[in-house]
């Protein structure tokens, strides 16, 4: 009795601990989704293989990067994966500090940091090594150089782009001219009462034609916007500053907006931006349904959108929020599904607390909590590791593919509002059907499958932390690996779907399922991401049971059921 009594309690913890081949049989049914064999009317454009990409505060480019002699490996290294599994990424030198930033050609250290009498970033500058730190990145990064038009100083912006020019070469593929230019009549910038979006637009196509022409840059090589605000407060939007001519000296390349669905700038908005209302999917599809206006006026001109600044609370994000595992649920469910309403390309910011930014904001100098790695062991923010969030963007990676074929469509569940999926077609993976797709749970209940069992299931990689608010690497999994310290640690495990050909997905987490037989898969036991076995001893020489906390698989060895 006391050997059963022992199985019975890992049986148990086996089965709470996420859905599994061992508590299928007192689950509910699977959810039923309709997945046609071949792409709806509303499936998406093919996803631009940039479509992670990463922006990355100018006056803090060097911690994140490294210079030349001292790079910063993490940082690098975790780029240099996500390259290697899409093809690429694109960096944006870019935020705040960019209005007050001028380059130096004579400074050879790295970037130098003017502070205000308050602690705020009053001026960065920056010479070579700036440049040396961004070609540190992967080959076939593309880089956008974003210039300071806070200073209206045309020639220091000018010797900013020459300068990218000279040390960048085939990497840089933009220029953006200045940042979040809507709220630079609050930030003093400018006269709040005389700047408006038609003096940027003029200022913009002014700039943007001139350095054409001076530099020899090539067309259609300017990104305009960048706005911060939402479009149904302002009238700084993608959609009227087209109307009022941006592109008139055919400069413009790609339309931006920034977005940040909440923020830690007050301690009302503090209030909005709780675990709950981030993770959320019905939250996080109304925000970027919100700006299917903007997507669809750069679309109208035969223009793609991106996201040129992005993450989840702005003002540097929030404790316990921000840097938790749910932020990578909220990662993955955003880039996601942006995609399927043709955004092209999502910035994640890399930054640190700027005192500029609010005079009563919640965070105190360091790294902002959003960020998806800190570059250094700070007493604010605890070791240097990959946070949680990066996690996400591996399993984002992971549905795009590499191949520069994949579109993708969202499938809403009315009957499970938490439940995000998503179907990807892939032609260079399979043909006739979709090659992959993304189920994400980002609600409580923990034993839900969905029926996938019409597409052929093979492989599932999924997305796992030990609590749903976990702020350390170590304890968040993808594909039984952890990414914390820049590397994979652990068994690549990759699941067989349930024997229906459903597949479970538990409280907050995520899975990628490779349909058919599609790359990713792996013969044998099915087995799971366990972050920890539990194993349990019978007193009988050689008898055993173990169950992976996963529950994926069970190893019963001489005969252990005869202990029941």
């Amino acid at each position: 009795m006391i050997q059963q009594i022992g199985i019975t309690t890992i049986l148990f913890t086996a089965a709470s601990a996420s859905p599994s081949l061992l508590s299928r049989g007192s689950s509910p049914a699977p959810i039923s989704v309709s997945i046609p064999a071949s792409p709806p009317a509303n499936v998406s454009q093919l996803l631009d293989p940039y479509l992670i990409s990463f922006s990355i505060e100018p006056a803090f480019l060097n911690e994140f990067l490294g210079n030349k002699t001292t790079p910063n490996k993490l940082g690098l290294s975790l780029f240099k994966t996500l390259a290697s599994m899409t093809g690429g990424i694109g960096v944006r030198p870019g935020g705040n500090t960019v209005d007050s930033s001028i380059y130096d050609p004579t400074l050879i250290s790295d970037q130098q940091l003017v502070l205000s009498s308050s602690g705020a970033v009053w001026q960065t500058r920056y010479g070579q090594s700036y440049f040396n730190s961004l070609n540190l990145l992967p080959n076939s990064t593309k880089i956008t150089m974003d210039i300071n038009l806070g200073n209206v100083s045309y020639e220091l912006s000018k010797a900013q782009v020459a300068a990218a020019q000279r040390f960048l070469g085939r990497k840089l593929d933009a220029v953006e001219i200045g940042n979040e230019p809507d709220f630079y009549g609050v930030q003093g910038y400018r006269k709040a009462s005389t700047w408006s979006p038609e003096a940027y637009a003029a200022q913009f196509v002014e700039w943007s034609r001139n350095l054409t022409s001076d530099l020899n840059l090539p067309r259609n090589f300017f990104w305009p916007g960048g706005y911060a605000s939402h479009p149904a407060t302002t009238n700084f939007t993608t959609a009227n500053t087209i109307a009022l001519g941006i592109n008139n000296a055919s400069t413009v390349k790609i339309y931006s907006d920034h977005w940040y669905p909440y923020d830690s700038c007050t301690p009302a908005h503090v209030a909005q931006a709780t675990y709950d209302h981030l993770v959320n999917h019905t939250q996080i599809t109304d925000f970027i349904g919100s700006y299917k206006g903007e997507i669809a006026a750069a679309k109208a001109v035969g223009m793609d959108f991106l996201v040129g600044a992005s993450s989840s609370i702005g003002c540097s994000g929030l404790q316990n929020v921000s840097n938790t595992y749910g932020q990578a649920l909220w990662i993955a469910d955003t880039y996601l599904y942006a995609a399927s309403v043709n955004v092209s390309r999502i910035y994640t910011h890399q930054g640190a607390t700027l005192i500029s930014q609010s005079s009563n904001q919640i965070n105190t100098p360091g790294y902002s909590w959003y960020d998806f790695f800190y570059p250094s062991t700070t007493a604010r923010n605890g070791p240097s590791q990959a946070n949680p969030s990066f996690h996400g963007l591996l399993l984002v990676a992971d549905a795009m593919g590499n191949a520069k074929t994949s579109r993708l469509v969202s499938f809403p569940i009315a009957s499970h509002p938490t439940l995000a999926v998503y179907a990807i077609w892939d032609s260079s993976a399979r043909t006739g059907a979709p090659a992959r797709a993304v189920i994400l749970n980002l609600g409580a209940q923990n034993d839900l499958s969905v029926n996938l069992s019409s597409l052929s299931p093979a492989g599932v990689k999924r997305l796992h932390a030990a609590t749903r608010n976990a702020t350390d690497s170590k304890t968040v999994t993808y594909a039984g690996q952890s990414w914390a310290d820049g590397t994979g640690s652990g068994t690549l495990t990759i699941e067989k779907p349930l024997a229906d050909g459903s597949v479970a997905v538990g409280a907050y987490e995520a899975v990628l399922v490779y349909l058919a037989d599609t790359n990713g898969t792996t013969a044998g036991t099915p087995v799971g991401p366990a972050p920890g076995p539990l194993t349990t001893k019978a007193s009988g020489a050689g008898r055993r049971a173990k169950f992976a906390a996963r529950g994926a698989w069970v190893a019963f060895v001489s005969a252990a059921l005869a202990l029941l």
